[in-house]
C-alpha cells in the first residue's frame, strides 16, 4: 500500500500565489535597518497610518508585533480626535486596530479583501479539526499579549522546542560554536552586504568548520526561518530574533482568537481597496465597489501588497516611506498538513523534526500535532527553491510530493 493512501486529509497553503499577502512574512533586505521599519509606520500627516507586524521594530513577522502595531495605530488616531476610521485589513493588526478604536467609541469600519477575517492565520478545518495555514505559534511567549489573551480564553496550546529537532534522513549534529561563528560573521558584515556574500566569503575558506555543516545551519536557522533567498536577505538585519523564544502553537488554531477580537465589529469582507486620497478634510478609500469617506485610514496590508502597487496614494507615499518599502519584502514559507490513518514516523519528545532537501537552500521543519485531537498529523513547512517545484499544480498534487519526501526521510515506500 502507498503510504499516499494513508492520508485521510490535507491543506496547503499558497502565500506565493496570495494577491492580498505576496508572501509569508515581512524581511529586512540588503541596504536595510530595523529604522525602516518604523520609518515605515511614521504617521503621514494626521490622516494615514500604516500598521502591521512590518512596522514593529523587535517583534517583526509575528502575530503579536502586528497586534501591538495595530493598537498602537488606534491610539494615534484616538488621540487626533477622529470620529470615523476606516481600517484596511482583518488582519491581527486590522482587527486590533478596530478593537482599540471600538472599545472607545469610536465609529469604524474594516475593509477586508477577503472572504475571511483573520490575514495570515488562515484558520482552515482539516479533517475536522481546526489548523492554521498561516501563522499557528504564539512566540516570545512570556511577553506576548496576544498569549495573554489565549490564556483568559483557556485555549489549549503546546510548547514546541526548536532547538531540538529529529533530523530525518541522515543523522545530523550542529557543531558547537558554529552559531556564535555566524552571527559574528554577519554583524561584521558590510551595511549593503547580503548573506549570501558572508556565506560565500566563509565557504572560501571554512577553517575548522565543515562547509556542509554551515550549508546546513544557515539553511536550518535562516532559509527556514525567512523564506528568502540569501543573496537579498540583509547580512547584519536579516537574521532577525524571534522565533524559538518558549514558542507555543495553538491546538485547533487561531480562529477562537482571532473570532474574539473580531466580535461586534463593523467587518465588510470581499472588499479590496486599491487607492486611498487624501484631504484637508478626510481620506477617501477607493476599491471596485465602493467608496467610502472617513476621517483618517489606518492601512494593515502587508509589505508584499504595498510594493508591488496593490494600493496607490494620492499624495504619493513620503519618500521615507517608500524608501522603506524597497528596503524590505517578503519571504516565502509554504505548510501543509498532512492527516494520517496511522502513525509511521518515529517519536521525538520535542515533536518537532527536520529534513534538509536535494540542494542548497532546501529545507523543511516537520510540528508532530498528533496530540491535538489523536489522529495522527504532521504539519510541514518548506522553504527554499525546491518550493518552485513541489509547489506547482493542484492541491493534490503538493500533498503527493510532499508526503513522498517524508516517506523517502523515514524510509516507508512512498
Amino acid at each position: 500500500m502507498s503510504i499516499l493512501q494513508w492520508v485521510v486529509a490535507s491543506a496547503v497553503s499558497r502565500w506565493g500565489d496570495d494577491p492580498f499577502a505576496r508572501g509569508s512574512w515581512s524581511l529586512i533586505g540588503r541596504g536595510g535597518t530595523p529604522r525602516h521599519r518604523t520609518d515605515l509606520g511614521i504617521p503621514i500627516g494626521s490622516r494615514l497610518k500604516l500598521a502591521g507586524e512590518a512596522t514593529h521594530a523587535t517583534r517583526a513577522a509575528m502575530t503579536h508585533g502586528a497586534y501591538e502595531e495595530g493598537a498602537r495605530a488606534a491610539a494615534w488616531a484616538a488621540e487626533l480626535g477622529h470620529s470615523r476610521v476606516a481600517v484596511i485589513g482583518a488582519g491581527v493588526a486590522g482587527l486590533a486596530a478596530a478593537r482599540t478604536l471600538t472599545d472607545s467609541g469610536i465609529r469604524t469600519r474594516v475593509l477586508e479583501a477577503r472572504n475571511r477575517i483573520g490575514g495570515r492565520t488562515a484558520p482552515a478545518e482539516v479533517g475536522g479539526f481546526g489548523f492554521d495555514l498561516g501563522a499557528n505559534w504564539l512566540q516570545q511567549y512570556h511577553d506576548n499579549i496576544l498569549a495573554r489573551l489565549a490564556e483568559r480564553l483557556e485555549l489549549p496550546m503546546v510548547p514546541t522546542d526548536f532547538t531540538d529537532p529529529l533530523v530525518l534522513g541522515t543523522p545530523h549534529t550542529t557543531p558547537k560554536g558554529l552559531e556564535q561563528e555566524l552571527r559574528t560573521r554577519l554583524a561584521a558584515a558590510a551595511e549593503h552586504a547580503g548573506i549570501a556574500d558572508v556565506l560565500d566569503d566563509w565557504l572560501a575558506d571554512p577553517g575548522t568548520w565543515s562547509p556542509d555543516d554551515i550549508r546546513r545551519f544557515v539553511d536550518a536557522e535562516i532559509v527556514m526561518d525567512s523564506g528568502a533567498p540569501l543573496s537579498w536577505l540583509s547580512a547584519r538585519h536579516g537574521f532577525e530574533p524571534g522565533v524559538g523564544e518558549g514558542d507555543r502553537w495553538i491546538v485547533g488554531g487561531y480562529r477562537p482568537l482571532i473570532e474574539h477580537l473580531a466580535d461586534g465589529l463593523d467587518i465588510h469582507l470581499n472588499q479590496p481597496v486599491d487607492h486611498i486620497r487624501l484631504d484637508a478634510d478626510g481620506v477617501t478609500v477607493s476599491g471596485d465597489t465602493r467608496n467610502l469617506r472617513a476621517d483618517a485610514a489606518i492601512v494593515t496590508a502587508p509589505v508584499g501588497v504595498l510594493a508591488g502597487g496593490g494600493i496607490t496614494f494620492d499624495p504619493p507615499l513620503p519618500a521615507t516611506h517608500r524608501t522603506a518599502l524597497q528596503r524590505l519584502g517578503m519571504g516565502r514559507v509554504e505548510k501543509v498538513i498532512l492527516r494520517f490513518d496511522r502513525r509511521f514516523w518515529p517519536p521525538h519528545p520535542a515533536g518537532y523534526y527536520r529534513l534538509h532537501g536535494p540542494g542548497h537552500n532546501c529545507v523543511s521543519e516537520w510540528l508532530d500535532a498528533t496530540a491535538a485531537d489523536g489522529t495522527p498529523t504532521l504539519v510541514g513547512l518548506f522553504a527554499g527553491p525546491w518550493l518552485d517545484t513541489l509547489w506547482s499544480g493542484p492541491d493534490a498534487e503538493v500533498t503527493a510530493r510532499t508526503t513522498a519526501i517524508l516517506a523517502r526521510a523515514v524510509g516507508v515506500t512512498a
